[in-house]
Formats: C-alpha cells, sequence, structure tokens
C-alpha cells in the first residue's frame, strides 16, 4: 500500500532530506557494497575472457610446430612455370627431381555435325530417345525426344540428368548466318570419364570429336611414362602438389627448407606467449593513489587470480624445462635457449633469429625434434599442446573458473535484488514512521490551539 508523505508541514522538518540521506547511507553499508563486489567480478569476467582468447592463440600457433615436418617447412620452385608449377606441403623431402611432360590430361567432347538455324529449332522428326554413357562402364543416360524437342530442349534435359557431362548450345556460324550445334563434354579429364554415345534418334548426327586423354609425363629416374586422370596431382612427389600446364621439359622440381617460414611460425608461438604475459601483467597491476587522503589502493582484475597465475607458471616451465625428445643421437637438443629462445627478466621470451638460423642450417633436423620429438619421445610444443589443451578443454581448468566467476556474478546479482527488496521497504517504513510524527504533532498543536482558547476566553 501506497504511503502518503507529509513533508514537514508540522515539525518543519526537511523529511524528505532526511529519509533520502538515510536510504542512501543504508543503499551504501548493504547493496552498495555488493554492487562494487559485481562491478569488480564483472571486471575480472572480461579480462579473463581476454586471456582465454589469448590462450587459444597461443594454442594454435603451439600446434603448428608439434608434427616435425611441420617445423621444417619446406618450399618447391619449377624451372619452367609454363610447363608445371610445384607447391609444396607437409611430409615434402628436400631434393631435386626432373619432370618431362608428355601430354595434358583433358576431357571427352561430343559435338553435332548437323547444325540449326536457331536453338529453339526441334531436333528431332518424332519419338525416340538420345542415349550416352559417361565412363568405360558408366550407365547408359538417356533422354526422350520427340518432334516437339528443341535443341536448347536437349541441352537442358542432358545436363538435369546430373550424369558427369555437360551440354551446351553453341553458335559456330555468325549473327547474320547461324549455325547452332549441340556439345557435349565430360565434367572430369582423363580416359574414366569418356563419352560414348549409344542412341542418337536426333537429326543433328551428335558423335565424339574429342576422346578423352590421361596426362603422361616422366619422372627422372623411372623408364615408363606415369599417367593421371587430371593435370593436378600431389601423389608423386611427397608432400607436393604439381599442376601440369603444358606439354615440355625437362622441368626440375626443387625442393629446399622455407628457412623464413619456419622462423615465422617459431615468432609466432614466440609473440603469442608475450602477448599473454604482457597482458597478465597489465591487469595485474596494484597502484596505490599517494595523492590522496584515504591512500586508496587500486588492484587490477587478475592481480590476486591463484589460477590465471598457475597457468601461466606452468606454461613457463614447459618452455624454460629440458624435454626428452626421444632422440638417440649423441648430443640432441634439450631446451629452447640452444636454438635462440631465451627468457627476458620480464618473464617474456626473446627469440634471436640470427641463432636460429644457424642452427636450423646446420642441425634442422634436431631442432625439428626439440619442438615436436621423436621416437616416442615429446618436445616442446608437444609438451605445451597437451597442457593447453587440457586446460582449454570443456571442463578444464580454464572452464571450471570462467564457471565459477559467472557463478559469484549471479550470486551478488540475487543478493543486490534481496537488498534492493529490504532498501525500498526500509524506505517506506521510514516514511510512515515520519508520517505518524507529522500527524501527531500537528494533534498536539491543534490540542494546545484548543486549549489556549478555551483557557483565555475563562479568564
Amino acid at each position: 500500500m501506497a504511503t502518503i508523505t507529509i513533508g514537514g508541514l508540522a515539525t518543519g522538518l526537511d523529511t524528505d532530506s532526511i529519509v533520502t540521506q538515510l536510504v542512501a547511507l543504508e543503499r551504501q553499508r548493504g547493496v552498495g557494497v555488493l554492487q562494487t563486489q559485481r562491478t569488480d567480478a564483472n571486471t575480472r569476467r572480461i579480462a579473463l575472457q581476454t586471456f582465454n582468447t589469448k590462450v587459444a592463440a597461443f594454442l594454435t600457433a603451439v600446434n603448428k610446430l608439434k608434427n616435425p615436418d611441420d617445423v621444417l617447412v619446406r618450399k618447391a620452385a619449377s624451372s619452367d612455370e609454363a610447363v608445371l608449377t610445384a607447391t609444396a606441403g607437409s611430409g615434402a623431402h628436400a631434393g631435386a627431381t626432373e619432370i618431362t611432360v608428355e601430354q595434358l590430361a583433358r576431357p571427352a567432347i561430343a559435338t553435332s555435325a548437323n547444325g540449326k538455324a536457331a536453338a529453339t529449332s526441334t531436333v528431332a522428326t518424332g519419338s525416340g530417345s538420345f542415349a550416352f554413357r559417361v565412363g568405360p562402364s558408366g550407365p547408359v543416360q538417356t533422354v526422350a525426344i520427340d518432334a516437339t524437342t528443341t535443341l536448347a530442349d536437349l541441352a537442358a534435359a542432358i545436363d538435369a540428368l546430373d550424369a558427369g557431362a555437360s551440354a551446351a548450345v553453341i553458335n559456330v556460324g555468325t549473327t547474320a548466318s547461324p549455325d547452332y550445334r549441340l556439345r557435349l563434354a565430360s565434367d572430369a579429364t582423363g580416359t574414366e570419364s569418356a563419352v560414348s554415345i549409344v542412341t542418337d534418334d536426333t537429326t543433328l548426327g551428335v558423335a565424339v570429336t574429342q576422346s578423352a586423354r590421361d596426362a603422361q609425363f616422366t619422372v627422372s629416374g623411372f623408364a615408363d611414362p606415369l599417367t593421371r586422370s587430371g593435370n593436378s596431382f600431389d601423389d608423386v612427389l611427397p608432400g607436393v602438389a604439381i599442376e601440369l600446364r603444358a606439354a615440355g621439359g625437362p622441368v626440375t622440381v626443387t625442393v629446399t627448407g622455407d628457412d623464413d617460414a619456419i622462423a615465422a611460425q617459431v615468432d609466432g608461438v614466440v609473440q603469442a606467449f608475450n602477448d599473454i604475459v604482457r597482458f597478465v601483467a597489465d591487469e595485474s597491476t596494484i597502484e596505490q593513489d599517494t595523492s590522496s587522503d584515504d591512500r586508496t589502493v587500486s588492484i587490477g582484475p587478475l592481480a590476486l587470480d591463484a589460477t590465471v597465475r598457475g597457468i601461466l607458471q606452468s606454461l613457463r616451465g614447459i618452455i624454460s624445462g629440458p624435454t626428452t625428445t626421444g632422440d638417440d643421437g649423441a648430443d640432441p637438443y634439450t631446451v629452447l635457449a640452444q636454438v635462440g629462445v631465451t627468457t627476458a627478466r620480464d618473464g617474456t621470451l626473446t627469440f634471436d633469429q640470427a641463432a636460429f638460423r644457424a642452427q636450423l642450417q646446420s642441425r634442422g633436423s634436431d631442432v625439428a625434434k626439440l619442438f615436436a620429438g621423436a621416437n616416442g619421445g615429446s618436445g616442446v610444443a608437444d609438451r605445451l599442446s597437451e597442457y593447453l589443451t587440457a586446460v582449454t578443454q570443456s571442463g578444464g581448468l580454464i572452464d571450471v573458473h570462467n564457471t565459477a566467476v559467472a557463478d559469484e556474478i549471479r550470486s551478488l546479482e540475487e543478493r543486490i535484488a534481496a537488498g534492493q527488496r529490504n532498501l525500498d521497504a526500509f524506505e517506506e517504513n521510514l516514511r510512515a514512521q515520519f508520517t505518524s510524527l507529522e500527524v501527531l504533532v500537528q494533534s498536539l498543536k491543534s490540542q494546545g490551539s484548543f486549549l489556549a482558547g478555551a483557557l483565555g476566553s475563562q479568564s
């Protein structure tokens, strides 16, 4: 029920101001404290979300160095890109190979011998069919035709079969003297996509005018030529994708180590880790305002976060600690400092690219083992990836921590809502009490006036 407020009419007190100040004081002691805690928790939640994003970026960078083939990035070069191009990927091995392209793969093409004046011209004198096959043993594809079937209708019906061949109507004449023909071509190249005409009840005279053909080429070291159904393949040289462009050669395909790409991947790991370190440092400051009388202390949202600091400490331990690569060699690398990655005083990593490239040139396989391991042993990247995957997965350390902070915020919001209800009741009660006081004082004044009047009349 709403309370009727009489603002100091009888007492002369500024009851509205008094109530407002008392409510504000009560809010500061109760709801205000909870609201401050909620603001701090939300700031911490946002900082944790950013931390999570940076940790995920670090994991992505680390995973690029888990596989020895990925560590030792290769690049391929063709001595004549007009004949063929080469691109190195994972698993490519250093070396040079000569390839001579004898012929390119091509699709099968069938065309009509008889032309029509327009695409809307009919192609049959009565009912019948047009049938063809794609591939040496493919199913027969049939289109029913009749005296009303036009050249455009036939092409559309062939396309609708989705049989691995496409039809088109092409004007091989001129605008003044049109000559429309049917062109039927296999979608893929190679002899496995050969086209054969089975039935032709049209007046077009469709026949194969270009036979399908496989690509044919020779590779140094092999006397017999190799064939592929297409002009692009990646199963001849391990880890190298080749695209044939023209007959010719011999063309030398050279695969070498891509030191720039390798160094860039390691630098990506270093920068991603440093991004985490600097962010945590920026969000963990503790500062005191010496210019104010109360000497207020400001604490960063991650300054007291044991989970974040624990994760960062674990990452530092993996990065700086020795690793067992599984290599039985006489002098294996065991720490990143041996290849130019060291820890600075502020906890960030420094990357000496010159030192790294020197080690890469002299002992590339050992560098790969340091990061990716060998013979069942784990490298630095393996260990980092395993730890980061565990802490970032659903139910992992970061997920549990985020859930705890979200639960804390939810609890604070519930307590704030309950506190606000109590505060509203407190204010309503205060106003009711002051209203009762005003009524009482007004009543006493009325009684006083009455008595004063009565006594005055008797005298």
